[in-house]
């Protein structure tokens, strides 16, 4: 009969199915394992669901980057340099009223709407 690392025997049967360890320990291992892959599991994007990563760094990071069917790959490429990639100021229009005017819409319909003027800075 094989023995365990723990020191005690299990059957021939388990041994020739692959299992190095008696039930024991192996319930052990395979609980160590389930809470270790329990913070593996993660939603990759919206409506996504929950996908495993992976058991190493190098292929959670992978997973990740390669997003899912409904998102985009993660774009990690170098950033741009330069005068088009520093942002502009936008300067805010500001408008103030002016009148009103009437005019028929579509149908005829005679609609009131107000006349706006930007203002100068």
């Amino acid at each position: 009969m094989p023995y365990c690392r723990c020191g005690s025997e299990f059957s021939e049967a388990r041994a020739r199915l692959g299992f190095d360890c008696c039930l024991e320990c192996g319930g052990n291992k395979a609980a160590a394992e389930t809470a270790c892959r329990a913070g593996m599991i993660v939603p990759i994007s919206h409506k996504s669901g929950y996908t495993y990563l992976g058991p190493d760094r190098t292929t959670q990071r992978q997973r990740l980057l390669e997003g899912s069917a409904k998102t985009p790959p993660m774009e990690t490429g170098a950033q741009p340099i330069g005068r088009a990639a520093t942002p502009r100021e936008c300067r805010r229009r500001r408008y103030e009223f002016a009148g009103w005017e009437f005019k028929p819409d579509k149908r005829g319909i005679r609609q009131k709407r107000a006349i706006l003027r930007e203002r100068p800075d």
